[in-house]
């Protein structure tokens, strides 16, 4: 019997890769292990221009007096580059533990092919059960529920840590550019609840806990849930979610004038919270996607005037795919309003210049079901106030609008 499993698995590990997508070995009796993986490294050209300058009219949320101070502003020049993306290799498997229970297992690491570096498990890995009518729990670092039901559009699978991602304007704050403001996240420390399958209906929920709570002296709670529910057919695709951050100082972290940031407060707590809703129809080779959503940052506790309160923005974004044989053309279309924004003690605020709007576009041409060369392009306009920011290899200025093209390969197994 031994003999056996290890015979099926030497010869899976050979003959699989030319019917299925992924190398698999084992059976039912031992488990199985599946080797997977996708590599999409490209060579990119990237410019910026149009930077915001001192003396331009902009949110008070970025300047107290609603002028940009200090020193000229130089935009970015080009910059030539060959960069990995979000390249990834995964070994995953399951195994029957009888009445529909099955043990599964995940470890994904990206792979930086252009300079050789990369971290174990750095990307989705987890443990945990499934069951076919009970529904499946996971623990350990996972997409959100948020992430994985909603912006479905993912051009041709290569979007992921890519310029052509919608996620830097449908997701984020755009007052500045970093991550602890945006809805787009891979959690560490958390635990995921997916129920079964039915009828194309599914729900999830998933939360990360602040595990320094309770530490001498700490008095926030840094944690976040996300859930949501999903219907998906042949043709049609919907979804509502929810994600929530919990002392997290989405706006705060990315305020840089200290008048008006809670940051340093030990008495202040903020709740930062997204909500969107996407759907896709797919009709003769081709799909078009939609996501509407509202992210909704709000700060309390606050001891002086004049600090972040609340601000609403509102975001969206369409997409269209389609494809003809072995060619494929996809575009997408994201939008971030300015949004509504408000100041302890009544003081006035101010949302001018923080809209953003990006256009991507792309075709592939595919050799087979593994292996295509794409090209791809995005422009990213900003107002004067907004830092969205896309560039992967530099850190874009305020009001700098981005124009980025590349060419690349796509093999996955």
């Amino acid at each position: 019997m031994k003999k056996n499993a290890v015979a099926l698995a030497v010869g899976a590990l050979f003959a699989a890769p030319a019917v299925h997508a992924q190398i698999t070995m084992g059976n039912e009796t031992i488990g199985t292990v599946q080797i997977y993986g996708k590599l999409y490294p490209q060579f990119i050209v990237a410019k910026g221009q149009g930077s915001t300058q001192p003396g331009e009219g902009v949110s008070n949320l970025v300047a107290a007096s609603g002028v940009l101070g200090g020193a000229a502003v130089q935009d970015h020049g080009q910059r030539n580059a060959i960069d990995s993306q979000n390249s990834y290799l995964g070994f995953r498997g399951e195994r029957s533990l009888g009445g529909g229970l099955k043990g599964i297992w995940q470890i994904e690491q990206a792979v930086e092919l252009d300079t050789g570096t990369g971290t174990f498990s750095s990307r989705n890995s987890f443990a945990g059960l499934s069951h076919n009518l009970a529904g499946t729990v996971k623990l350990g670092k996972m997409d959100t529920i948020y992430k994985e039901y909603g912006d479905t559009f993912a051009m041709f699978g290569i979007s992921s840590g890519n310029f052509v991602s919608a996620s830097n304007v449908l997701s984020n704050i755009g007052i500045g550019n970093g991550s602890a403001s945006r809805f787009h996240e891979r959690l560490n420390n958390t635990v995921q609840y997916q129920t079964a399958e039915f009828g194309g209906a599914q729900a999830g929920i998933q939360y990360m806990p602040d595990e320094t709570r309770g530490n001498p002296g700490q008095a926030t709670n840094r944690n976040v849930w996300s859930y949501g529910v999903k219907w998906d057919s042949k043709m049609f695709y919907a979804s509502v979610h929810q994600e929530i951050h919990n002392d997290a100082f989405g706006a705060s972290s990315n305020i840089t004038d200290a008048t008006r940031t809670n940051t340093g407060n030990a008495n202040a707590h903020s709740r930062d919270q997204a909500t969107r809703v996407s759907g896709e129809v797919r009709f003769g080779g081709q799909r078009v996607t939609l996501d509407i959503s509202r992210l909704h940052y709000t700060e309390s506790g606050q001891s002086t005037t004049g600090k972040f309160m609340e601000y609403k923005k509102p975001t969206w974004a369409v997409g269209y795919e389609a494809n003809i044989g072995a060619v494929g053309l996809a575009t997408q279309y994201i939008r971030a309003g300015s949004g509504t924004c408000q100041l302890t003690g009544g003081v006035d605020c101010t949302t001018t210049g923080l809209q953003s709007w990006m256009w991507t576009f792309g075709a592939r041409y595919r050799f087979d079901r593994q292996t295509f060369l794409y090209v791809g392009g995005a422009k990213l306009s900003k107002g004067a106030s907004a830092r969205m920011d896309n560039w992967a290899g530099s850190d874009p200025n305020r009001g700098e609008d981005i124009k980025q093209a590349a060419i690349g390969i796509s093999y996955s197994f």
